[in-house]
C-alpha cells in the first residue's frame, strides 16, 4: 500500500524549519562568545590596574607626533565631557571589567557591553559598511567567522542533516558530504570609523584614521574553565610608528550577579 504525503505538507514543514533556525552566523559559529567574562588581568598589570603618569609611553609605537600630543594631556580638559576617549574600540576591552556579549538583530549581530564605561560595541555580521559615515568612540565593525579546516556554511546550510563533521576540507570532494559543522576557528573583527580617542589613561592618543583589527578565541583549561583571548591590533598611520599588538583575557562567568556598570572617568 502507497502512503500519500501533500507535497505543501512537506513545504510548509521545511518552511517552518527555515523560519525557526538561526541565521548563519550564529548557527555556524566555530566558538561560542556569548555569556558572561571578566578580564583577567595578565599582561601590563601595572598600566592597566593604575592610571601611568603623564608621559609614560612603555611599550607603544609611537612616533614623533604621537608623543608630542602624549606630553601635552591635560586631565582637567578631558573631564569637560570628554572622559569616554579612553573608554573607545581600541582601549575598551584593555580596562579591567565585565562583558555581556548576546546576539541580537535576529543572529546577524553580536552585541558587547562593557561595564567599565557603561559602553557598546555591535560585531556586524550582515553588513561590510556602516549605515551613515559618522564616527564614534566605538567605530563600526565589521565581523566574520574565520573557520578552521575550510569550513564552508553555505555548503553546510544545504547539506543532509546526516552528512556529519567528517570529509575533507570544505566539503564535497572525492564524492563525500560538506561538512555541516564547524571543526574550529575564530572571530575576525575589523572596526573603522572611529572618532580619535586614548589607548591609554594618560592621553596617549590614536587618530580618527586608526584601524582595529581583533581576533577572538575561546578555549578551555584543563579544569574546565572557559577562557577568551582577544588579540588586537591598532594600525594608526598618524601617531603609531608600527602596530600596536596586545592580547587580552578574559574568563567566563556562570551569571551576571557581579555585573557593575560604571560610568567614565578621567582618573
Amino acid at each position: 500500500m502507497r502512503i500519500w504525503i501533500p507535497v505543501f505538507l512537506v513545504s510548509a514543514a521545511v518552511c517552518s524549519a527555515q523560519q525557526t533556525a538561526p541565521p548563519i552566523y550564529q548557527r555556524y559559529a566555530p566558538v561560542d562568545l556569548t555569556g558572561n567574562w571578566v578580564s583577567v588581568v595578565t599582561e601590563d598589570w601595572a598600566i592597566r590596574m593604575l592610571t601611568p603618569p603623564k608621559g609614560d609611553f612603555a611599550g607603544l609605537p609611537l612616533n614623533a607626533a604621537g608623543q608630542k600630543i602624549g606630553k601635552e594631556w591635560d586631565p582637567a580638559r578631558e573631564a569637560a565631557g570628554e572622559a569616554c576617549k579612553f573608554y573607545a574600540a581600541p582601549a575598551l576591552l584593555r580596562i579591567p571589567g565585565r562583558l555581556k556579549v548576546a546576539w541580537q538583530d535576529g543572529g546577524n549581530t553580536l552585541r558587547v557591553d562593557a561595564d567599565a564605561g557603561q559602553q557598546t560595541r555591535l560585531l556586524h555580521f550582515a553588513n561590510t559598511t556602516p549605515a551613515n559615515g559618522e564616527a564614534g568612540w566605538q567605530g563600526y565593525s565589521a565581523a566574520a567567522w574565520e573557520y578552521a579546516n575550510a569550513f564552508d556554511p553555505a555548503l553546510a546550510a544545504v547539506a543532509p542533516a546526516d552528512a556529519g563533521a567528517g570529509g575533507p576540507p570544505g566539503g564535497g570532494r572525492r564524492g563525500r558530504p560538506p561538512m555541516t559543522r564547524p571543526d574550529g576557528g575564530d572571530l575576525k573583527v575589523v572596526t573603522t570609523y572611529l572618532k580619535a580617542g586614548y589607548l591609554r589613561k594618560n592621553g596617549v592618543p590614536f587618530s580618527k584614521d586608526a584601524v582595529l583589527t581583533e581576533y577572538f578565541n575561546v578555549h578551555s583549561d584543563p579544569y574546565g574553565t572557559e577562557w577568551m583571548v582577544v588579540t588586537g591590533i591598532v594600525h594608526d598611520p598618524t601617531y603609531l610608528a608600527a602596530d600596536y599588538i596586545t592580547s587580552t583575557n578574559f574568563k567566563r562567568e556562570p551569571d551576571s550577579s557581579k555585573w557593575t556598570p560604571r560610568a567614565c572617568a578621567v582618573q
